[in-house]
């Protein structure tokens, strides 16, 4: 083989490799109207991003740096405010996804990689939540979320690049791409979850706000019920005295300004100390 069909063959490959080592972006889409479904808000830990209009996906937020530090083996809350066609399709529901390239390899279609899957969703504010896996590699992923137009308006499923079948009336929907840092818990006492008593309980959990904590005995002891983001770091103390004669307590987490997320609520008594998993949603 001649030196330069050499080069021509490794030019090639170089080419091939580049282009393979690119995550794909919708193809040829084209909204056709301003209403096209598309993502208003994606919340997650403390991404909280607001958009108006449906985006080309090379203006979408990896570019922006919208980054998050998601903690192995913790739970998280998704909430994605979502549009409808009012005019042309004003009953059409949408699916939702929510994807992780967990292995980096610029795709979003190996097993597990599908974090979040709704479909026939009605227009408004969707919430789920999802668990890191605690095997996950440590390191620096990218997410991507989509809302797309459901088959009450004759589409199919969505998928990470709408391929490898192409929806043949066009995507009709909207794709955003984020960063999530995936690091190991924090070596603190939350991380003894699993080796403490367990004295109070908490509900509803995931909540809104409100959470009631019911304790198994009534006694007058000093209680301190304290509240830990997932770093550990203290975000709140509910309650600093001794027990009254009821065994249950109401708390408005709003009143503190802690935000949607996962935390730790930490139960202190001469009994002992308890510690468990609290979602807050919007």
């Amino acid at each position: 083989m001649k030196f330069s069909t050499k080069l021509s063959v490794l030019s090639v490959l170089l080419f091939a490799t580049s282009a393979q080592a690119q995550y794909c972006t919708l193809p040829g889409r084209t909204p056709y109207s301003a209403l096209q479904p598309g993502i208003k808000n994606f919340t997650l830990n403390t991404i909280n991003r607001s958009s108006d209009n449906v985006e080309d996906m090379s203006k979408v937020v990896v570019e922006t740096g919208d980054t998050t530090t998601l903690v192995a083996g913790n739970t998280y809350t998704v909430s994605i405010l979502h549009n409808r066609d009012s005019v042309f399709f004003p009953t059409s529901r949408n699916n939702v996804r929510v994807w992780i390239d967990y292995n980096n390899n610029k795709k979003f279609d190996d097993a597990g990689e599908t974090t979040i899957s709704a479909d026939y969703v009605t227009y408004g504010t969707f919430v789920d939540s999802f668990t890191i896996p605690a095997t996950a590699t440590r390191g620096t992923f990218r997410l991507r979320a989509t809302v797309k137009m459901s088959s009450d308006a004759g589409h199919i499923i969505p998928s990470p690049c709408d391929s490898p079948t192409i929806d043949p009336i066009g995507y009709h929907g909207e794709m955003e791409d984020y960063m999530v840092k995936i690091v190991s818990a924090p070596a603190t006492a939350i991380r003894q979850i699993g080796a403490v008593q367990t004295i109070a309980t908490i509900f509803p959990n995931p909540t809104t706000g409100q959470v009631g904590i019911t304790f198994d005995e009534v006694s007058s002891e000093p209680v301190t019920i304290s509240v830990y983001d997932i770093t550990g770091k203290q975000a709140a103390v509910l309650l600093d005295r001794k027990l009254q004669s009821t065994t249950t307590y109401s708390f408005n987490l709003n009143d503190y300004s802690l935000s949607a997320g996962v935390y730790f609520v930490k139960v202190v008594t001469v009994s002992g100390n308890s510690y468990q998993k609290l979602i807050k949603t919007n």
